[in-house]
């Protein structure tokens, strides 16, 4: 394979943008079932970062059935590669900081609207 193809597929689209947020907000202060909503949205982020070399293996993959162990080992490890180069803490604290600009709108349009019982 290509030196350069091969480098091309394992580098990461350009990164997600992330709203700045002040300086005395916490990104650390979220619930479990917040930060797993995180992970979940920075593996999405990071998988459509890595299309290319998702498509890569999964055209190489689909061609063979046990014999993809060995056939696509190379395919593989350029789309583990390029994951890896996708999920680093910079784009964990992306998307955390996406998830409380998010939520912080949710809570603004809230406040607004009165509150039922029912």
């Amino acid at each position: 394979m290509d030196p350069e193809l091969k480098e091309k597929l394992m580098t990461p689209g350009p990164p997600v943008e992330a709203p700045e947020l002040s300086p005395n907000l916490r990104l650390a202060s979220l619930t479990r079932r917040e930060e797993n909503k995180v992970i979940d949205m920075r593996r999405k982020h990071s998988y459509a970062r890595c299309a290319d070399a998702m498509k890569f293996f999964s055209e190489c993959s689909s061609k063979y059935t046990i014999g993809v162990v060995w056939k696509c080992k190379e395919h593989k490890d350029i789309m583990n590669e390029c994951l890896r180069r996708a999920n680093t803490v910079d784009d964990m604290d992306r998307a955390r900081s996406i998830f409380v600009s998010e939520k912080q709108k949710g809570l603004a349009e809230k406040q607004g609207k009165p509150r039922t019982l029912i």
